[in-house]
């Protein structure tokens, strides 16, 4: 049983709100910018062709950082909050493009179901998470919509990996609360099924009169290659850098066959969001700490696959029974931690190494 443990990295600039904070851009309706007093508008500039007036809040810049951002980053922020509210996450603001999604058929480690590669269209851009949802953030929707998970409704628990036995299990006495290792509220929330993700941005939209959602599976591998062609948005041998997957530390949890990383990054279980290095769009741990849902119902390959971006649905064949999971895990072997590997988990799965990141549109 291959499960990925994806490290989360949720730099969260523990700054005040409005040095980060983009405020209104304006954009001519050839997309030229017209309002050049604010901050950051060379950087939206290159970010954003749009027409009309956007309101980007909550949004941060996408493409690189300045010095004070970097040196933020590296204290492990306590949260991925981007409002003074602290409610709504920190979103990275995305452009529109084109790439090809799956991986070619040399790639090293390559499933069937990666293929076959296609040419996407992103259409529009759009803002994903910086970070993967938190404990800390799961926490205030369940306090504030009284809410129980799926774990906690159907008394069946949580499945998690039991090192002694060196198997899964699924435990009533586990939970988003107890997922069988230490969390704190920097970690990234795991136990959640895709349904209980779902609840999540449901009420995130209601609370903030943003439209929130899962992302797509088109647009998740967008943001993961971050203009990458490679198996991944990093160089081979740097996983302990870049993402939290199965490396030396986990030989203690080990199952025969596994194959872990010969680097050491220090981690068994999950590590607090923003712990490893950013890709090139901004984004932490897209590879490795947990997986992340998307809103896409599962299909086999890429047959027939729309290209433009949007989510695949039952009505083309899949089986939204099952939804489309991406990034690996800590419990993952260093071969999943590719931008085009995928899994096909039951929408009711809830597991110590399944988490999600949010979407929304401009």
């Amino acid at each position: 049983m291959k499960l990925n443990r994806e490290t989360v990295h949720c730099a969260l600039l523990n700054a005040p709100y409005d040095a980060y904070q983009p405020k209104r851009v304006l954009c001519s309706a050839s997309g030229s910018l017209v309002l050049r007093s604010c901050r950051f508008l060379l950087l939206m500039l290159s970010l954003i062709f749009c027409q009309g007036t956007y309101a980007n809040e909550g949004v941060l810049p996408r493409d690189g950082q300045n010095t004070k951002e970097k040196a933020v980053t590296k204290q492990l922020a306590q949260t991925c909050y981007a409002t003074d509210a602290k409610l709504a996450p920190a979103m990275v603001a995305i452009r529109r493009g084109q790439f090809s999604m799956g991986s070619p058929e040399n790639e090293k480690d390559r499933q069937p179901v990666e293929g076959p590669q296609h040419a996407v269209t992103i259409p529009n851009p759009f803002a994903i998470s910086r970070c993967e949802i938190t404990v800390g953030q799961f926490k205030q929707f369940v306090q504030d919509a009284n809410y129980q998970t799926i774990a906690e409704k159907n008394g069946k628990g949580c499945i998690v990996w039991n090192a002694k036995k060196r198997q899964a299990e699924q435990l009533p006495e586990h939970s988003w609360k107890n997922p069988g290792f230490t969390q704190t509220d920097a970690h990234p929330v795991v136990c959640v099924s895709w349904d209980d993700a779902q609840a999540y941005v449901k009420w995130l939209s209601l609370r903030t009169g943003a439209v929130y959602r899962l992302p797509t599976e088109a647009e998740w591998e967008y943001v993961a290659r971050a203009g990458t062609k490679t198996a991944r948005y990093y160089q081979d041998g740097k996983q302990c850098d870049y993402g939290n997957g199965l490396a030396q530390k986990a030989k203690s949890i080990a199952d025969a066959g596994w194959t872990l990383e010969e680097c050491s990054d220090g981690r068994i279980y999950t590590t607090p969001v923003a712990s490893f290095g950013e890709n090139q769009f901004g984004l932490f741990d897209m590879l490795g700490n947990v997986l992340e849902w998307t809103e896409d119902c599962w299909h086999g390959n890429y047959q027939n696959a729309p290209a433009d971006g949007s989510a695949w649905k039952e009505a083309s064949g899949g089986d939204c029974g099952r939804r489309v999971v991406r990034g690996g895990s800590w419990l993952n072997d260093p071969q999943n931690l590719r931008s085009a590997d995928r899994l096909g988990y039951g929408s009711g799965v809830v597991g110590s190494y399944l988490g999600f990141r949010i979407a929304r549109a401009f």
